[in-house]
């Protein structure tokens, strides 16, 4: 049986930047491999990024890169912004394999599993946590075709009669160690590393959160609370990014890497009796609760050069009605700690936040620039609020009132706003995007974040002669690699 994994690529609204694999793709593609919970072991199993092949073949249509392949089951990972073209993905797969299984998966599949089933976008929708559900039902249909679908938990399809069925959840992995590690010799990690410069693995040591920020989707994806790799494990996964792949920069994509401290102390430890040492920087997230002055030169000495600490707003009353009380104070020490330690920080803010001011917003980026700029890995990186789940939609109704301005999910990036309320117009948060495009600067906001645009990352894979814009897209809100 063949299986193709195809990450689907995000909107033009995200910009076109991308330096690391999708790794949750590369984990079902291990676990199906290993047979690690279902009878799949040896299934032929090919990964293809269309985010990277639209860089280095912009006007391509992906039954390009469909040629050569003759899947019985085509798995498409979707963002909330990839999913309009994850659909056009799964048509093509459709006229080009009418007998292949399509499969929709992710954080933009999730919250539509059933309107996809219904309107024929998607054969099944895989809801929630990926590796148990879609080992079971390539094992399934790999036995017995549709017949016994009814026994994968965790899946929306449609019946013989016709009928859309929805299964009962899954069980969570709770032990992440029984996966496999991504199969990232599936993925063309030498072309990653040249669009990052060498400075761009990543890898996750966690899934989930504690906490229960009324904005987040994590909660919704993952649940409540924290799984964690071992420490063993995790050096196993940056033995193989630094010594086979040859990164030198590893970003560690955990919702928040230092929720349990005793386990941070123990990876920041382990990290320094690798022999590894030296040989790799690492950049992380945070929230600021934690952060003091010995965790701070913990992480340093361990090669941590920048945390991702999310600031949000400086209003208190706001963050404590959405379900995060961070107040500015501890905000201001958790700065200084890591200020001290030589840690750059990626400060983010959400912009549009309901119920928050023009003159707010422009207030919290103003105190975040006064206070980095000392660390040449300090940026400020703000996104605006978007509902990227129909759950959080629902949670940020009962606390706030907004309006979702379009329902167009190419625009659900964060990189644009979609949203405004009695605070804050949409007109004003269009002004508020185009004082911080980088083109438009006055000198105000010079700390802001932006991201390579297609042009720049087409010449460094060397398909342009030099760096004129070819695009008129919008620029987008995220980190340049630094």
């Amino acid at each position: 049986m063949q299986v193709l994994l195809v990450n689907a690529r995000r909107s033009s609204y995200s910009g076109e930047s991308i330096s690391a694999p999708q790794l949750g793709l590369l984990s079902l593609a291990a676990t199906l491999r290993e047979g690690t919970f279902h009878d799949t072991k040896g299934t032929d199993v090919r990964f293809i990024d269309d985010q990277l092949f639209v860089l280095q073949r912009p006007l391509a249509t992906p039954n390009e890169f469909l040629r050569g392949h003759h899947p019985d089951i085509v798995g498409i990972q979707v963002l909330t912004s990839s999913l309009k073209n994850g659909i056009k993905l799964g048509a093509e797969s459709r006229r080009h394999h009418p007998n292949a299984l399509v499969v929709y998966g992710g954080v933009g599949a999730t919250p539509l599993a059933r309107k996809l089933v219904e309107d024929g976008s998607a054969d099944v929708v895989v809801k929630g946590e990926g590796e148990v559900t879609f080992s079971h039902l390539v094992h399934e249909y790999g036995n017995n075709g549709r017949k016994n679908l009814r026994k994968v938990r965790g899946i929306v399809f449609r019946d013989d009669d016709g009928t859309v069925v929805e299964t009962p959840a899954a069980p969570q992995v709770m032990r992440l160690d029984k996966l496999p590690k991504p199969a990232r010799d599936l993925a063309d990690m030498q072309l990653y590393n040249q669009i990052s410069r060498g400075r761009s693995g990543n890898l996750v040591t966690s899934r989930g959160c504690s906490y229960a920020c009324a904005y987040c989707y994590s909660k919704h994806q993952w649940g409540v609370g924290q799984r964690r790799h071992s420490a063993d494990r995790v050096i196993e996964e940056i033995r193989e990014l630094v010594e086979v792949h040859g990164f030198d920069r590893i970003r560690i994509e955990d919702d928040d890497f230092v929720e349990d401290v005793p386990r941070m102390q123990e990876l920041c430890r382990s990290i320094e009796k690798s022999g590894l040492q030296g040989k790799f920087e690492w950049e992380a997230k945070a929230r600021p609760d934690l952060i003091d002055d010995d965790m701070a030169r913990m992480l340093r000495d361990s090669g941590c050069f920048r945390l991702l600490v999310g600031v949000e707003t400086l209003d208190w009353s706001l963050l404590k009605r959405l379900g995060r009380p961070v107040k500015v104070d501890v905000t201001e020490r958790a700065l200084s700690s890591l200020s001290k330690a030589g840690i750059g920080v990626q400060a983010t803010l959400i912009l549009g936040i309901p119920g928050e001011t023009d003159e707010a917003m422009r207030s919290t980026i103003t105190w975040l620039q006064s206070r980095l700029g000392d660390n040449r890995h300090d940026i400020v990186s703000p996104c605006f609020f978007v509902p990227f789940h129909h759950e959080v939609e629902k949670d940020m109704a009962k606390r706030v009132d907004f309006t979702l301005e379009t329902d167009d999910s190419d625009c659900f990036t964060g990189h644009i706003p979609v949203t405004s309320s009695d605070a804050a117009s949409i007109d004003e948060l269009w002004k508020l995007y185009d004082d911080m495009t980088p083109t438009r600067r006055d000198g105000k906001y010079k700390r802001i974040a932006y991201l390579a645009d297609l042009s720049t990352v087409q010449t460094r894979l060397g398909l342009l002669d030099g760096g004129a814009p070819q695009t008129k897209e919008p620029a987008a809100l995220v980190p340049e690699v630094q």
